[in-house]
């Protein structure tokens, strides 16, 4: 009996995760899905792959009653309805860690371009105006100015190392769900509290989870508190910074500017409140996609799907207490 096919919400980031489905199991591509695609593939799928932005809702897995395992495309699960996964015993998996150095990088370029006003001294002397507006806009070095991490994970772990190492920055560190110890490992100061990151930090890192508790962290209060002259950068999550704050700080001089890679609202909109604000560096949440970390993010997703069809405990595993009746 050919095995239920597997279900990919979106292409996968490389054909050669594609390749290693399709040598094991039947493979059903949704190149613009729908939520009445999405439901009606659903309902004869043994696995399925959702890529941002698409979703997985709850509704598309009423039907699915042969579905086994739900892979995301990176480690973020906030397209899947984990909720309802699990209470239809659907295995969750994740592909965490690929993103970590191209996330770090893009973030610490971001710091880069707006410590030395890259951008608009870029426009400038394309158009022939560039020793004239010299003047115009400051430099700043990054060499001994305070880093502000929040969210000491995998990613602001490599970003407060990079920033000791490479430019000798005193990095303070908030995270509540990690030890002092790993800021200390790292060159860093932990703090606990989290007002000496807006008031201190020349660069201001965001890193943390999405939660109940970060959703909305960085509003006009936190963002009048920081120093004129500092720099906010968001490789995150969207809705961790208020976009309406950081415009109206940004247009205001609150702060000097800011980098995001991630926003509220994707794609952003033509009509948002942060288009067309010089001293903002805006790019289409491609942080960690850089080749590399495509393919290593594709590959794990196959061989994890393919693991959990197998019956073997996929390395990922994001809701484990369903794998026992996962297998069924």
């Amino acid at each position: 009996m050919m095995p239920h096919p597997v279900v990919l919400i979106g292409r996968m980031y490389h054909p050669d995760a594609e390749a290693r489905l399709r040598a094991a199991v039947p493979v059903e591509i949704l190149e613009s899905p729908t939520a009445e695609s999405i439901a009606g593939a659903l309902r004869g799928a043994g696995g399925a792959f959702v890529r941002y932005p698409n979703k997985l809702p709850g509704a598309a897995l009423a039907g699915a009653r042969h579905l086994r395992v739900i892979s995301t495309s990176g480690r973020g699960t906030d397209a899947v309805d984990l909720a309802a996964a699990s209470a239809r015993g659907i295995a969750v998996v994740n592909n965490p860690a690929f993103g970590t150095v191209p996330v770090a990088e893009h973030t610490v370029g971001a710091m880069i371009a707006l410590a030395k006003n890259m951008l608009p001294f870029n426009r400038l002397t394309h158009a022939g105006e560039g020793w004239p507006a010299q003047k115009r806009y400051r430099r700043t070095e990054l060499r001994g100015k305070t880093l502000g991490i929040v969210g000491l994970g995998n990613i602001g772990e490599e970003v407060a190392r990079i920033g000791v190492a490479a430019f000798r920055m005193r990095v303070l560190a908030y995270d509540p769900y990690v030890p002092a110890e790993k800021a200390r490992a790292v060159g860093a100061e932990a703090v606990t509290d989290l007002a000496r990151i807006w008031g201190e930090s020349d660069f201001v890192s965001m890193h943390p989870e999405l939660n109940d508790g970060t959703r909305g962290m960085v509003g006009e209060r936190e963002l009048r508190a920081m120093q004129k002259h500092a720099f906010l950068i968001n490789t995150a999550r969207g809705p961790v910074v208020s976009a309406q704050a950081l415009a109206r700080a940004l247009r205001e001089g609150w702060i000097a500017g800011a980098a995001l890679d991630v926003y509220e609202d994707e794609p952003v909109a033509r009509d948002s409140p942060l288009a067309g604000i010089e001293n903002l560096i805006l790019s289409p949440h491609i942080a960690g996609l850089t080749d590399e970390a495509l393919r290593g993010m594709a590959l794990s997703a196959a061989e994890q799907i393919l693991q959990a069809l197998r019956g073997e405990r996929p390395a990922h595993l994001v809701n484990p207490e369903v794998w026992p009746s996962s297998r069924k």
